[in-house]
Protein backbone atom coordinates (compact mmCIF):
# COMPACT_ATOMS: atom_id res chain seq x y z
CA UNK A 1 0.00 0.00 0.00
CA UNK A 2 1.20 3.05 -1.32
CA UNK A 3 1.91 5.61 1.70
CA UNK A 4 -0.41 9.13 1.77
CA UNK A 5 1.62 11.75 -0.35
CA UNK A 6 3.36 9.13 -2.01
CA UNK A 7 3.10 7.90 -5.87
CA UNK A 8 3.50 3.73 -6.50
CA UNK A 9 4.04 2.33 -9.81
CA UNK A 10 3.83 -1.84 -9.91
CA UNK A 11 4.02 -4.16 -13.05
CA UNK A 12 3.81 -7.81 -12.55
CA UNK A 13 4.38 -9.72 -15.89
CA UNK A 14 4.70 -13.50 -16.37
CA UNK A 15 8.32 -14.75 -17.97
CA UNK A 16 9.83 -17.94 -17.75
CA UNK A 17 13.56 -19.01 -16.68
CA UNK A 18 14.81 -22.37 -18.64
CA UNK A 19 17.26 -24.67 -16.76
CA UNK A 20 18.50 -23.94 -13.15
CA UNK A 21 17.71 -20.67 -11.41
CA UNK A 22 19.20 -17.83 -10.79
CA UNK A 23 20.86 -17.26 -13.76
CA UNK A 24 24.15 -15.69 -14.24
CA UNK A 25 23.33 -11.98 -13.01
CA UNK A 26 27.30 -10.44 -13.67
CA UNK A 27 26.15 -7.87 -16.58
CA UNK A 28 23.74 -6.02 -13.80
CA UNK A 29 27.13 -4.86 -12.30
CA UNK A 30 27.76 -2.63 -15.11
CA UNK A 31 24.25 -0.57 -14.93
CA UNK A 32 24.76 1.35 -11.32
CA UNK A 33 22.42 -0.08 -8.97
CA UNK A 34 22.34 0.39 -5.85
CA UNK A 35 22.29 -2.93 -4.53
CA UNK A 36 21.69 -6.45 -6.62
CA UNK A 37 20.35 -9.35 -3.96
CA UNK A 38 20.80 -13.16 -5.52
CA UNK A 39 18.62 -15.88 -3.80
CA UNK A 40 17.92 -19.50 -4.94
CA UNK A 41 14.02 -17.97 -5.01
CA UNK A 42 14.78 -14.13 -6.62
CA UNK A 43 16.95 -11.56 -7.91
CA UNK A 44 15.93 -8.64 -5.90
CA UNK A 45 17.67 -5.31 -7.52
CA UNK A 46 16.98 -1.62 -5.72
CA UNK A 47 18.32 1.81 -7.38
CA UNK A 48 17.68 4.93 -6.22
CA UNK A 49 17.27 8.03 -8.89
CA UNK A 50 18.40 11.73 -7.03
CA UNK A 51 17.69 15.24 -7.96
CA UNK A 52 18.97 18.83 -6.68
CA UNK A 53 20.93 18.75 -3.46
CA UNK A 54 21.18 14.67 -4.16
CA UNK A 55 18.03 14.19 -2.69
CA UNK A 56 16.28 10.92 -3.07
CA UNK A 57 13.35 11.62 -5.41
CA UNK A 58 12.33 7.65 -6.28
CA UNK A 59 13.29 4.48 -5.51
CA UNK A 60 13.13 1.71 -8.40
CA UNK A 61 12.87 -1.89 -7.40
CA UNK A 62 12.97 -4.91 -9.83
CA UNK A 63 12.32 -8.66 -8.59
CA UNK A 64 13.17 -11.45 -10.86
CA UNK A 65 11.86 -15.14 -10.40
CA UNK A 66 11.75 -17.97 -12.35
CA UNK A 67 8.24 -17.32 -13.65
CA UNK A 68 7.48 -14.03 -13.11
CA UNK A 69 8.93 -10.39 -13.03
CA UNK A 70 7.73 -8.09 -11.04
CA UNK A 71 8.92 -3.98 -11.21
CA UNK A 72 7.72 -1.53 -8.69
CA UNK A 73 8.97 2.54 -8.08
CA UNK A 74 8.11 4.51 -5.29
CA UNK A 75 8.51 8.55 -5.66
CA UNK A 76 6.85 11.33 -4.40
CA UNK A 77 3.17 12.30 -4.88
CA UNK A 78 4.31 16.01 -6.70
CA UNK A 79 5.91 14.31 -9.14
CA UNK A 80 4.84 13.60 -12.76
CA UNK A 81 3.97 9.70 -13.02
CA UNK A 82 4.16 9.83 -16.40
CA UNK A 83 7.69 10.21 -16.19
CA UNK A 84 8.27 7.76 -13.17
CA UNK A 85 6.56 5.18 -15.43
CA UNK A 86 9.15 6.23 -18.71
CA UNK A 87 12.15 5.82 -16.82
CA UNK A 88 11.16 2.27 -14.95
CA UNK A 89 9.64 0.73 -17.67
CA UNK A 90 13.46 1.63 -19.20
CA UNK A 91 15.22 0.14 -16.58
CA UNK A 92 12.93 -2.86 -16.56
CA UNK A 93 13.04 -3.67 -20.07
CA UNK A 94 17.26 -2.97 -19.93
CA UNK A 95 17.36 -5.95 -17.24
CA UNK A 96 15.24 -7.90 -19.11
CA UNK A 97 17.49 -7.71 -22.43
CA UNK A 98 20.19 -9.05 -20.37
CA UNK A 99 19.16 -12.43 -19.48
CA UNK A 100 19.27 -13.80 -23.30
CA UNK A 101 17.53 -17.41 -22.01
CA UNK A 102 14.32 -15.21 -20.49
CA UNK A 103 11.07 -16.57 -22.69
CA UNK A 104 8.25 -13.65 -22.75
CA UNK A 105 5.00 -13.63 -24.77
CA UNK A 106 4.86 -10.80 -27.23
CA UNK A 107 1.30 -9.97 -25.83
CA UNK A 108 2.46 -9.12 -22.35
CA UNK A 109 5.56 -7.49 -23.48
CA UNK A 110 3.17 -5.18 -25.93
CA UNK A 111 0.95 -4.50 -22.62
CA UNK A 112 4.01 -3.68 -21.08
CA UNK A 113 5.41 -0.95 -23.81
CA UNK A 114 2.31 0.63 -25.46
CA UNK A 115 1.26 2.86 -22.60
CA UNK A 116 5.08 3.60 -22.02
CA UNK A 117 5.33 4.90 -25.42
CA UNK A 118 2.12 6.41 -25.37
CA UNK A 119 3.68 8.26 -22.70
CA UNK A 120 6.59 9.22 -24.20
CA UNK A 121 5.19 10.77 -26.94
CA UNK A 122 3.17 12.98 -25.25
CA UNK A 123 6.33 14.33 -23.43
CA UNK A 124 7.80 14.54 -27.11
CA UNK A 125 5.12 16.99 -27.74
CA UNK A 126 4.78 19.26 -24.49
CA UNK A 127 6.29 22.38 -25.57
CA UNK A 128 9.72 23.20 -24.24
CA UNK A 129 8.74 26.55 -22.89
CA UNK A 130 6.28 24.80 -20.76
CA UNK A 131 9.24 22.36 -19.74
CA UNK A 132 10.96 24.79 -18.73
CA UNK A 133 8.47 26.92 -16.48
CA UNK A 134 7.84 23.51 -14.43
CA UNK A 135 11.53 23.11 -13.78
CA UNK A 136 12.00 26.33 -12.76
CA UNK A 137 9.13 26.36 -10.78
CA UNK A 138 10.33 23.28 -9.03
CA UNK A 139 13.60 24.23 -8.39
CA UNK A 140 11.94 27.30 -6.81
CA UNK A 141 9.90 25.15 -4.43
CA UNK A 142 12.70 23.13 -3.31
CA UNK A 143 14.83 26.04 -2.65
CA UNK A 144 12.14 27.72 -0.70
CA UNK A 145 11.84 24.02 1.35
CA UNK A 146 15.93 23.82 1.84
CA UNK A 147 16.07 27.08 3.32
CA UNK A 148 13.18 26.82 5.76
CA UNK A 149 14.31 23.08 7.17
CA UNK A 150 17.76 25.12 7.45
CA UNK A 151 15.85 27.91 9.57
CA UNK A 152 14.08 25.15 11.31
CA UNK A 153 17.22 23.32 12.15
CA UNK A 154 18.88 26.39 13.41
CA UNK A 155 15.90 27.02 15.71
CA UNK A 156 15.75 23.64 17.01
CA UNK A 157 19.57 23.91 17.65
CA UNK A 158 19.05 26.74 19.64
CA UNK A 159 16.80 25.13 21.75
CA UNK A 160 18.42 22.88 22.22
CA UNK A 161 21.52 24.84 23.70
CA UNK A 162 18.86 27.50 25.68
CA UNK A 163 17.76 23.97 27.39
CA UNK A 164 20.88 22.72 28.64
CA UNK A 165 21.37 26.39 29.51
CA UNK A 166 18.26 26.52 31.78
CA UNK A 167 19.42 22.87 33.06
CA UNK A 168 22.99 24.16 34.05
CA UNK A 169 21.05 27.03 35.98
CA UNK A 170 18.75 24.54 37.57
CA UNK A 171 21.63 22.49 38.88
CA UNK A 172 23.58 25.34 40.45
CA UNK A 173 20.66 26.66 42.17
CA UNK A 174 20.04 23.38 43.83
CA UNK A 175 23.57 22.80 44.44
CA UNK A 176 23.07 26.87 46.51
CA UNK A 177 19.86 25.54 48.02
CA UNK A 178 21.79 22.47 49.83
CA UNK A 179 24.77 25.27 50.52
CA UNK A 180 21.98 27.64 52.15
CA UNK A 181 19.86 25.00 54.17
CA UNK A 182 23.85 23.06 55.50
CA UNK A 183 23.06 25.68 58.35
CA UNK A 184 22.03 23.46 61.61
CA UNK A 185 19.02 24.11 62.83
CA UNK A 186 20.81 25.20 66.42
CA UNK A 187 23.50 27.73 64.61
CA UNK A 188 20.04 29.31 63.46
CA UNK A 189 18.22 29.83 65.97
CA UNK A 190 21.19 31.51 67.40
CA UNK A 191 21.35 34.09 64.64
CA UNK A 192 17.81 34.64 65.25
CA UNK A 193 18.35 35.97 68.37
CA UNK A 194 21.13 37.24 67.85
CA UNK A 195 19.55 38.91 65.10
CA UNK A 196 16.23 40.29 67.50
CA UNK A 197 18.76 41.49 69.87
CA UNK A 198 20.87 43.34 67.17
CA UNK A 199 17.47 44.89 66.10
CA UNK A 200 15.25 46.06 69.33
CA UNK A 201 12.63 42.96 68.99
CA UNK A 202 11.83 43.85 65.04
CA UNK A 203 12.42 40.49 62.77
CA UNK A 204 12.04 40.77 59.08
CA UNK A 205 12.44 37.04 57.57
CA UNK A 206 13.24 38.60 53.74
CA UNK A 207 16.27 40.33 55.36
CA UNK A 208 17.22 37.83 57.47
CA UNK A 209 17.36 35.30 54.90
CA UNK A 210 19.25 37.78 52.78
CA UNK A 211 22.09 38.69 55.17
CA UNK A 212 22.22 35.26 56.30
CA UNK A 213 21.75 33.45 52.91
CA UNK A 214 18.94 31.08 54.43
CA UNK A 215 15.75 30.90 52.62
CA UNK A 216 12.76 33.23 54.33
CA UNK A 217 10.50 29.63 55.07
CA UNK A 218 13.61 28.42 57.18
CA UNK A 219 13.78 31.61 59.14
CA UNK A 220 10.81 31.73 59.78
CA UNK A 221 10.44 28.38 60.95
CA UNK A 222 13.00 28.90 63.34
CA UNK A 223 11.16 32.21 64.60
CA UNK A 224 8.08 29.93 65.62
CA UNK A 225 10.28 27.50 67.27
CA UNK A 226 11.54 30.06 69.72
CA UNK A 227 8.55 31.45 70.22
CA UNK A 228 6.88 27.97 70.89
CA UNK A 229 9.83 26.98 72.81
CA UNK A 230 9.35 30.16 75.07
CA UNK A 231 13.03 31.89 74.23
CA UNK A 232 11.18 34.74 72.72
CA UNK A 233 7.61 36.44 73.09
CA UNK A 234 6.07 38.71 71.59
CA UNK A 235 5.00 42.00 72.67
CA UNK A 236 2.29 44.19 71.31
CA UNK A 237 -0.07 41.86 69.41
CA UNK A 238 -0.51 39.01 67.49
CA UNK A 239 2.44 37.53 65.28
CA UNK A 240 1.25 39.18 61.54
CA UNK A 241 3.69 38.15 58.45
CA UNK A 242 3.59 40.16 55.82
CA UNK A 243 6.69 40.05 53.22
CA UNK A 244 8.73 43.03 53.31
CA UNK A 245 7.06 44.21 56.81
CA UNK A 246 8.28 43.40 60.78
CA UNK A 247 6.51 40.49 61.47
CA UNK A 248 6.40 41.96 65.12
CA UNK A 249 8.43 43.26 67.93
CA UNK A 250 9.79 40.79 70.45
CA UNK A 251 12.16 40.51 73.43
CA UNK A 252 14.31 37.73 75.31
CA UNK A 253 12.26 35.78 77.60
CA UNK A 254 13.64 36.99 81.43
CA UNK A 255 15.87 34.72 82.98
CA UNK A 256 14.92 32.87 86.38
CA UNK A 257 16.57 33.86 89.59
CA UNK A 258 18.75 30.94 89.89
CA UNK A 259 19.78 31.64 85.91
CA UNK A 260 21.07 35.59 86.83
CA UNK A 261 23.05 33.95 90.10
CA UNK A 262 24.86 31.66 87.77
CA UNK A 263 25.43 34.36 85.40
CA UNK A 264 26.79 36.90 87.95
CA UNK A 265 29.22 34.02 89.29
CA UNK A 266 30.59 33.13 86.17
CA UNK A 267 31.17 37.01 85.61
CA UNK A 268 33.32 36.60 89.18
CA UNK A 269 34.97 33.72 88.22
CA UNK A 270 35.97 34.76 85.08
CA UNK A 271 37.96 38.06 86.95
Amino acid sequence: MAKQGQFTFQRTIPVGFPGKFPPDTRALSGLGFDSVSVSGAAITIKKSRRGFHNLPISTLEICLRKKSAMLRITAPASSDPRLQELRASSDFLRVLSLFPSLKISSQELSLLLLPVLDTACSIANTPYESLSKKYHDTHSDLVSLLAKNKSLLRSSEEGVLSSLELERQADALLARIKKLEAISDDALLELVCDWLSAHRGKFNAALFSKAHNVPPARAEEALERLLSSGEIRQVGGSLHLQPGHSHGTFERKPKGALESLKSVLGRKGKQ
